[in-house]
């Protein structure tokens, strides 16, 4: 009979699991409690009352709307694809699916009017989000899709989101979440330490937490942008009043602002432009407390913003022309007076006489077209879209003057020499033509015949030199100047050329240094069938250097630092050379000068994933020599730096995949770089990298104990107590050296560490006492000194050793030594003598902390051998005078393995005697009366009495209590109570 209620049981269970298990399958099949649409994919619910196992499972091209909240459980299931919509009228609650139930990969989630919450587990989905109110969560959550709200949205702490973010209120919290997309929101955003976001920022209000975090994109905030310390944006900022922390905030952009203040070591490396802009003063909007000047190289730089139209054009010509063919001009257009900076915005214009529309695109500069029929003289116009604020300008280059009269004729030379590089011979033409009649076409002059002509140069840009072009007719070179090394002149040479049957002149011309130049050739015939002809021809060309040439670098440079050149050299020069390697000397002297890129090739290290950050600095010739005093890299590795040369006076080779090639280009030999400093930190409670351990972290001071000063309210740990501590490489500026890696062994050298005392730095491992020195161990119960931080250690720069400050004296005992302030200090001494260490006369690199000599306090007790004895314990610290207990210590714990029963005396058996089996853990420095250390009784007839003591710890000692079993105290007793 007892078999009876088995199988009544078993059968209910049976059934009970079958009804469970149901799918709600959302396919085109009929679903109980909904309808379908007419369309066949619409489904629409009053509500869904799901069982405790339930699926619900929407096809790729369904919609579901539910006419009231859902919320769903662990045990449930949502399984989604393709198009598949799901729409509830209130709240979407799946924040309590098991992330193995959640097998959402298409579609979109909706609550219309409420909130949509998830994330109480570590979940994935992909989907688009739609709600009035969006909650991530607690955890770890993964979101590909649109994330929109019509109110605020909170994403939780280390969660991925690829995909754009929008609502009111847009709350990213601490640490170490990643953003792939853009975020937007209406009234304010904020976003938590440690995360990284690539894409745009807009909002009134934006507030960017300490540290570690990095936007890649642009920022919008109309009312306040906040940039706290080590946080950075690449991109281009226009806000209102922006703050960057110190220290070390960053912009790499351009900033457009109404206020900007810049904390210690903030930076915007490019433009600050004031909205309310002044020529007079362009930084009046700039409250400077970086440590760098203005227009330092690390300092703020102000300039006004982007134009919207081009001041001018400028049109560059040669002045003469044929009647029977187009002849073609330059057009730049101009974003200041001076042409030194290109408009890039843009421009369609059209060049007359006879010109057709031309479209000028970013490069600011492009080749039109004019044409005359008459002989005459016209002078050259422009029309633009957009118009131009200023006046057309014309640069002649037959006579380098500023007039827009070109002259038209029915004979003449055409010289059409080739750009190309210092001192390299190169082949150019020279026709001599004529205007056929009727026909308006051009026909050889001269044909099958060689003719002396007179050859000249002239500088367009720099306007002197003092070199000669090189020409070669049918002899040999010759200058054209008075000898090889004298300039150019008006008088030229006379060179025999030879003009085939279309009457064009092959001529080679050769010229060592750089610039823009003007080629003419005249003819004038005094005898033979064209006598009284007279006539000429000009064009211009551009000779750009041969290469670039870099000084020695002095190896190994610190990360940020301008390099340095080798001993006795200080600076490093970079010069532009010819095909002969001698120097350019008129480069860097034209009317604008030419930008050289600084580019830096990486030679180490070579793992997956190692950060290539560009070359800092920027070079600027003069007499074709520039001594490179910006020039940084801000990684740790090898390098070899590089100059290139991409456009010259408006030359530029068509580009190569793509890609175009530099005119002129050089590289370094190789220097390697290692860290500018090191920084120490202790880790703390919300950091990414803090330790399992609840102990691992040093403990925040309040009163009684006074800590050192570690800009905050300082921290303490025991002595002997492991903690967490960070030691990070960095670069000048406060870049963490990502490079400085394991997987990168050639920059890294043993990490020292070394505690010393925290008001001066100078007093090493405090104090020493009869027993020796203080020392760093790991922590352990064997307290193994360590010495350094192993290279295996740092992953992108960092390593997080646990560490422990001890003082001196015998394991296990409690040590009289008052509070203590230390400091961590960091170093690394290379090959060669360069030390790189955390010290600091200006920030605080180094980790400082008060160490506590402690103990525990193991009460007496007694009781009856029958019971389990309860005993008081507290954690204290020797404060100079006496031992006081902890009221700071809410972490402390011990467990049975910690303890040490010993000395037993009468029936007791030390060896039967137990520990209850929990974790003890103070409040306030006391165990609470519900937590107290239980001895288990040893039964009847086990009387006598135990030492009792925390003796296996692996820091803090232990005082010895007295339990007793089975004894009663002696009387009579007197109770004293002092009352004050």
């Amino acid at each position: 009979m007892r078999l009876l209620p088995f199988f009544a049981s078993l059968t209910l269970l049976l059934c009970s699991t079958f009804a469970q298990a149901a799918t709600l399958n959302f396919n085109g099949g009929a679903v109980s409690g909904c309808s379908l649409g007419q369309d066949g994919l619409q489904y629409t619910c009053v509500s869904l009352a799901l069982g405790s196992t339930d699926v619900i499972v929407i096809g790729g091209a369904y919609g579901v709307t539910v006419n009231s909240s859902l919320a769903m459980s662990y045990n449930q299931g949502l399984t989604m694809s393709g198009n598949a919509a799901l729409t509830v009228k209130g709240n979407l609650d799946i924040k309590d699916i098991n992330p193995s139930n959640l097998k959402v990969t298409g579609g979109s989630l909706s609550a219309e009017g409420g909130t949509f919450l998830m994330g109480a587990q570590e979940q994935t989905i992909t989907a688009n989000i739609f709600a009035t109110t969006i909650k991530m969560g607690s955890n770890n959550v993964t979101v590909t899709g649109r994330i929109s709200a019509k109110g605020p949205v909170e994403i939780a702490s280390g969660s991925l989101i690829n995909g754009p973010i929008s609502g009111t209120i847009v709350n990213i919290l601490a640490a170490n979440t990643r953003i792939q997309g853009d975020i937007t929101a209406t009234t304010s955003l904020t976003i938590g330490s440690g995360s990284q976001v690539t894409g745009n920022l807009k909002s009134p209000t934006i507030d960017l937490k300490a540290s570690g975090l990095l936007v890649t994109g642009d920022v919008e905030a109309s009312n306040s942008l906040s940039i706290a310390s080590g946080n950075g944006i690449k991109g281009n900022v226009d806000a209102g009043e922006v703050t960057l922390d110190s220290s070390n905030a960053y912009i790499t952009g351009n900033a457009k602002v109404d206020h900007i203040t810049l904390g210690w070591q903030g930076r915007v490396q490019q433009t600050i432009t004031c909205k309310a802009y002044t020529p007079s003063n362009p930084c009046s909007c700039v409250t400077n407390n970086s440590g760098w000047a203005f227009n330092e190289p690390m300092g703020p730089k102000c300039g006004p913003a982007t134009p919207t139209g081009p001041h001018h054009f400028q049109i560059d010509h040669s002045g003469n022309a044929l009647t029977c063919a187009p002849q073609t001009v330059t057009v730049t257009a101009c974003a200041d007076a001076a042409c030194s900076a290109r408009y890039t915005g843009g421009a369609s214009v059209t060049v007359s006489p006879g010109g057709a529309t031309t479209q000028i695109g970013s490069s600011g500069v492009a080749t039109a077209s004019v044409r005359q029929y008459t002989v005459g003289t016209a002078a050259l116009g422009l029309t633009s879209v957009p118009v131009a604020t200023d006046p057309l300008v014309c640069k002649r280059a037959s006579d380098n003057s500023r007039s827009c009269d070109m002259s038209f004729a029915a004979t003449g030379l055409t010289v059409t020499p080739v750009n190309h590089n210092s001192a390299v011979a190169t082949a150019f033409k020279i026709s001599a033509l004529q205007d056929k009649p009727n026909e308006q076409a051009c026909v050889p002059l001269f044909a099958n015949a060689s003719k002396d002509l007179t050859l000249s140069c002239s500088y367009s840009n720099p306007s002197t030199g003092t070199l000669p072009v090189l020409v070669k007719g049918t002899g040999t070179f010759v200058p054209l100047a008075a000898s090889t090394g004298s300039a150019c002149s008006a008088t030229g040479q006379s060179v025999n050329l030879a003009f085939d049957n279309a009457g064009v002149a092959t001529a080679t011309m050769s010229y060592a240094d750089v610039g823009k130049l003007t080629l003419t050739a005249k003819y004038e015939s005094a005898s033979g069938d064209d006598k009284g002809l007279k006539m000429q021809g000009s064009g211009t060309v551009v000779v750009a250097p041969y290469n670039f040439v870099f000084s020695a670098i002095a190896t190994p440079q610190r990360a940020g630092l301008a390099v340095t050149g080798v001993p006795s050299a200080t600076a490093v020069n970079v010069s532009a050379r010819n095909f002969l390697n001698a120097v350019a000397p008129n480069f860097g002297r034209e009317s604008t000068p030419p930008t050289v890129l600084l580019g830096r090739t990486v030679v180490e290290p070579t793992f997956a994933g190692h950060a290539e950050p560009s070359a800092d600095g920027s070079l600027d010739f003069n007499g074709g020599v520039l001594s490179a005093t910006g020039m940084s890299w801000k990684e740790v590795g090898s390098v070899q730096f590089t100059a290139s040369l991409i456009n010259y006076l408006g030359w530029q080779l068509p580009a190569v995949n793509g890609v175009v090639p530099p005119l002129a280009s050089g590289t370094s030999g190789q220097v390697r770089f290692i860290p500018h400093h090191f920084i120490t930190e202790l880790i703390k409670k919300d950091d990414g990298d803090k330790p399992a351990a609840a102990n691992g972290i040093a403990t925040p001071c309040a009163a009684p104990l006074t800590c050192a000063n570690d800009g905050e309210k300082g921290r303490y740990a025991y002595s002997g107590q492991a903690i967490g501590v960070r030691v990070t490489a960095r670069a000048f500026g406060e870049t963490t050296t990502q490079n400085y890696d394991e997987l990168n062994p050639s920059v890294l050298a043993p990490v020292l560490l070394e505690g010393l005392d925290a008001a001066t730095g100078t007093i090493s491992f405090p104090p020493s006492t009869s027993d020796g020195s203080s020392r760093l161990t790991d922590g352990s119960k064997a307290q193994v000194t360590i010495t350094s931080v192993a290279p295996a250690k740092f992953t992108l720069g960092v390593a997080s050793p646990m560490v422990a400050y001890r003082f001196p004296g015998k394991a296990g005992v409690p040590v009289k030594v008052a509070p203590t302030d230390v400091r961590l200090r960091a170093s690394s001494t290379y090959p060669g003598g360069a030390v790189v260490s955390s010290i600091s006369p200006l920030i605080q690199n180094e980790a400082r902390m008060t160490v506590l000599s402690g103990q525990w306090q193991v009460a007496h007790g007694y009781g009856s051998e029958l019971l389990p004895l309860k005993l008081a314990v507290q954690v204290q610290y020797w404060n100079g005078k006496k031992w006081t207990t902890n009221l700071l210590d809410s972490i402390s714990a011990f467990n049975k393995s910690d303890m040490v029963l010993a000395n037993c005396k009468k029936t007791l058996d030390c060896s039967k005697l137990a520990v209850d089996d929990r974790t003890y853990t103070v409040a306030q420095g006391a165990l609470p009366q519900i937590n107290l250390l239980t001895l288990l009784a040893p039964g009847a007839g086990k009387a006598g009495s135990v030492d009792v003591s925390v003796g296996n710890h692996p820091y803090l000692g232990s005082t010895v209590g007295v339990a007793v079993f089975g004894i009663l105290r002696s009387g009579p007793v007197i109770y004293l109570r002092e009352i004050y």
